[in-house]
């Protein structure tokens, strides 16, 4: 009787510890993202730049940037250094004070666009940079830019 009241207890507590590992995420936008069919940032890069026709992508990145005003875009980082900033269709938001480094999975359209100077003042103004930063941006810009219908971030400890 004492084993069993004993090893009752201790089972319980070994399958609750199993579930521990599952990894919690916020999904954000209209369309499911399938973490399954994900590549890494690097990898839609170079698939993108072999055949720029495939355009459409589910990815995974860390979070280097997030709009503080109101969380309309976000940034991620392939490893050659560029930034990659990734705007949300329809408009939809995800919480400025999401933490950077949190991983993301995006799925969207990844495609290059010219930016205003006005729009890239607006982007430094959005983060929060500083005037003499602002102030530096004279003419527009061509970069790579991707634009998510739906994105899971995983949910910190705050969340």
């Amino acid at each position: 009787m004492k084993i069993i009241l004993i090893a009752l207890p201790l089972a319980f507590l070994l399958l609750t510890s199993c579930n521990t590992s599952k990894i919690a995420y916020k999904h954000y936008g209209p369309a499911a993202v399938d973490t399954t069919q994900a590549v890494s940032l690097d990898e839609m890069l170079a698939i993108y730049n072999a055949d720029p026709q495939k355009e459409f992508f589910t990815f995974s990145a860390p979070l280097v940037g997030v709009c503080q005003s109101a969380g309309c875009w976000v940034n991620v980082q392939p490893s050659n250094g560029d930034i990659i900033r990734v705007r949300f269709k329809d408009h939809f938001l995800i919480p400025p004070a999401t933490e950077l480094n949190s991983i993301a999975y995006f799925r969207g359209q990844v495609y290059y666009d010219t930016l205003s100077v006005e729009l890239q003042k607006h982007f430094l103004e959005d983060a929060k940079a500083s005037q003499s930063e602002i102030d530096q941006i004279t003419a527009p810009k061509i970069e790579l830019n991707f634009e998510a219908d739906g994105v899971l971030v995983k949910k910190s400890a705050k969340n």
